[in-house]
């Protein structure tokens, strides 16, 4: 028994071996991007990559000393399953397979560098003044036609009730990626390297794989994560300008999810967003899991205190977004208040041959429909029956 239970810590407490054909790839700022076609590609630190790069295979007891000099850091043994037991999700391990839901699509750096060095107007503070001067134009044209626009979406939804949910997500991947080329684009302005575009599978949401370690000021940092709302802007403003010269239903479905997300979630701040990452770097406090969690802390934990003044800068910017939203969604609510008259079965054939729809509950529809696409598998799974216990247990 003990020589059993010695056998299995001996394998336990055994290092993986690296694979003998992962790309290494020098960025700056001492990072490594280090990738393979069947691995999650991931931005390391030269002394990471090192100390990977020590796994053959031999004990953690043999391990740790060889990865400490490496590294010139005495890492604790717990720190370094730990961090092999990440690296072991990226597939970097011989015979361990990749479990990250991170797939690479293709390499924006040379793009991006190009723009970066024939568009340097971009980068500049009237640029950025035009892109606000765009957006304001652009809710201005939307609110003069907007009567239309209701009317125009209600049809939609109710001649292609299936076809425009569909195509409320098709449409929006295009903008969501371009969003994420904006935020490398900014990276690579300020020396970073932009390695990676890429899609999760679990969240089917596009990202852009970055080596931040050049965005060292706060700065930086904020003008990176802005540049998505920056392009959106623009976005926008061309989506209702198309949909107002050439309007078909292709167009409108292009422009509708544009519209709502500029319209109620843009500003919104929930956590881990854009604009909450931004304010966090303003202020130096952090998201605190959200606007909801924040307040509370704010005002019930935090209660009979004096409130620090970048605190209360954070409570009153999140008490704005959400009087703000709620204004909107509200005003978005009496605009579709006349709901599309969906038929089911056209022929009359069943009981329920037609349902009331309100056209905002597209989002509603297109996320449920995102979340099972994503997740049908574990949710028709059938679960593994348990193992009956032993005699005289």
């Amino acid at each position: 028994m003990e020589q059993g239970e010695s056998a299995a810590q001996s394998s336990e407490r055994r290092a993986p071996a690296l694979r003998p054909d992962l790309q290494y790839r020098r960025l700056a700022a001492n990072h490594v991007f280090l990738h393979h076609p069947g691995v999650a590609g991931q931005i390391l630190d030269q002394r990471a990559v090192a100390a990977l790069q020590c796994c053959r295979g031999q004990s953690m007891d043999e391990l740790l000393p060889e990865v400490r000099r490496a590294m010139d850091y005495d890492c604790t043994e717990a720190e370094l399953q730990e961090f092999l037991d990440r690296a072991a999700t990226w597939g970097v391990f011989e015979g361990v397979p990749k479990t990250s839901p991170r797939v690479r699509l293709f390499d924006p750096d040379p793009a991006l560098g190009l723009l970066t060095q024939k568009c340097r107007w971009l980068f500049t503070p009237r640029a950025v003044g035009a892109l606000f001067g765009l957006l304001a134009l652009g809710l201005a044209e939307l609110l003069w036609v907007w009567p239309r626009f209701v009317s125009e979406v209600t049809r939609a939804c109710a001649g292609y009730p299936v076809i425009s949910i569909l195509l409320f997500y098709f449409c929006f991947m295009p903008v969501g990626l371009l969003h994420e080329l904006a935020h490398g684009l900014v990276a690579r302005w300020f020396g970073g390297d932009v390695v990676e575009v890429g899609l999760r599978k679990d969240t089917a949401n596009l990202y852009v794989l970055t080596n931040m370690a050049t965005l060292r000021s706060a700065r930086r940092r904020i003008l990176y994560f802005a540049g998505g709302a920056f392009l959106d802007m623009f976005i926008f403003f061309a989506l209702v300008n198309i949909w107002m010269i050439w309007p078909n239903y292709v167009t409108l479905m292009f422009l509708l999810p544009q519209a709502l997300f500029v319209l109620q979630f843009s500003y919104a701040m929930e956590e881990g967003s854009d604009l909450s990452k931004m304010v966090s770097e303003w202020t130096k406090v952090g998201e605190s899991r959200g606007r909801w969690a924040f307040l509370k802390e704010f005002f019930v934990r935090d209660r009979g205190r004096v409130a620090e003044p970048e605190r209360r800068v954070r409570a009153a910017i999140y008490l704005s977004t959400i009087a703000l939203q709620a204004v909107a969604f509200a005003w978005l609510l009496w605009s579709f208040r006349q709901p599309a008259t969906v038929l089911l079965d056209p022929g009359g054939w069943t009981l329920w041959g037609e349902i009331a729809f309100l056209p905002p509950l597209l989002y509603l529809a297109y996320r449920v429909l995102r979340y099972t696409f994503m997740n049908w598998r574990a949710m028709f799974r059938v679960p593994a029956a348990k193992p009956a216990p032993a005699a005289g247990q």
